[in-house]
């Protein structure tokens, strides 16, 4: 069920900012708040990802469909038995395997559920 709830800007801007401040959009924080105020435990909500976990993680989707390639490829190399392609697959793995950490490990981690 949907509810509306009217604000003036300078209120919308406040339960922005608060909402912000909590790492959730303004509909998820105006509903805990309400909950709360009501006597009832708001359910756990998923926080917003911050700025670089929404940029990390369409890399890291690439990286894998990148790792799906290499292992079609190290597929193809071995049903031939070229042994300079397979070991060339398993270097891209490897190296793979170091950018896909070293990618992850420059973003916060992902939020979890929590409730404000």
């Amino acid at each position: 069920m949907t509810t509306t709830i009217r604000f003036t800007p300078e209120e919308r801007a406040a339960v922005a900012a608060a909402a912000d401040v909590q790492g959730l959009g303004p509909c998820s924080f105006a509903r805990m708040v309400t909950l709360r105020a009501a006597g009832r435990t708001p359910p756990p909500v998923r926080k917003r990802r911050d700025a670089i976990a929404s940029v990390i993680g369409p890399v890291l989707g690439e990286l894998g469909r990148i790792g799906s390639n290499i292992n079609q490829i190290a597929k193809v190399a071995n049903s031939t038995g070229n042994a300079t392609a397979i070991a060339a697959a398993g270097r891209l793995r490897a190296d793979l395997e170091r950018l896909t950490v070293a990618v992850g490990s420059m973003a916060s981690p992902f939020r979890t559920p929590t409730t404000p």
